[in-house]
């Protein structure tokens, strides 16, 4: 015996199964004050770090600019989606990175460069920043803090860093702890150094290299 819908109940049919065919596994919010509070409120881009909250000109109120965006997207086709996850873990914290609204724009028109895996080590970063600083004072604003950032020699490449500064005309080399001296006050090398969340500057590092020993510092050159 054939089932004959009605016209409601066949489109009550079709509404349903478009939502579930459009359905987001969103963050809930909670999750995403959890995202932003974890990076004390910066965008966890290595080469952005802009505060994304402050006071309107109301009093009273404040404004937001930035977004708990998907490391893995939240429904099928969108950037990164990984359909082995389930939708409790497409909407969990884990899955969560807390980017600017122009940052978390732009991963998502790059995914090719922008991998999971890229934005799972921005996040690291910067809610490790952001744990260093917390009850610390601040650095003097007219005093530039530089830190070394330890990272493996691939993350240039992964971060985009390496593609920029290529695109400004810069060349790229990682020189050893016994050389820099003589490239940076001869050669005229620089390190390439990168805005913090906390607004300090880190320079590119790789210590106890396994060839060369000590340690490799990477420097750029404009062409």
């Amino acid at each position: 015996m054939s089932l004959h819908l009605g016209t409601e109940d066949q489109t009550m049919t079709n509404t349903m199964s478009a939502s579930k065919a459009f359905s987001r596994d969103d963050f809930s919010e909670p999750t995403k004050r959890t995202l932003a509070a974890r990076v004390n409120y910066r965008c966890s881009n290595p080469e952005c770090g802009a505060p994304t909250s402050g006071p309107q000109v109301e009093p009273g109120k404040a404004l937001n600019v930035g977004v708990a965006a998907h490391i893995t997207g939240a429904a099928p086709g969108g950037p990164r989606y990984n359909s082995a996850m389930t939708p409790e873990q497409r909407a969990d914290v884990a899955n969560g990175i807390w980017l600017c609204q122009t940052c978390a724009k732009l991963v998502d028109n790059d995914q090719i460069r922008f991998t999971a895996m890229v934005l799972q080590d921005w996040k690291a970063v910067a809610e490790q920043a952001a744990f260093d600083q917390v009850g610390k004072t601040l650095p003097r604003r007219d005093v530039l803090q530089i830190i070394d950032k330890l990272v493996n020699e691939s993350y240039p490449e992964k971060a985009g860093i390496t593609e920029k500064l290529t695109a400004d005309g810069y060349d790229l080399c990682w020189t050893t702890a016994n050389d820099e001296s003589e490239r940076v006050d001869l050669n005229g090398w620089e390190s390439v150094l990168l805005n913090q969340p906390d607004g300090t500057k880190a320079r590119l590092k790789v210590c106890d290299h396994p060839i060369v020993g000590g340690y490799l510092i990477l420097l750029k050159k404009k062409r």
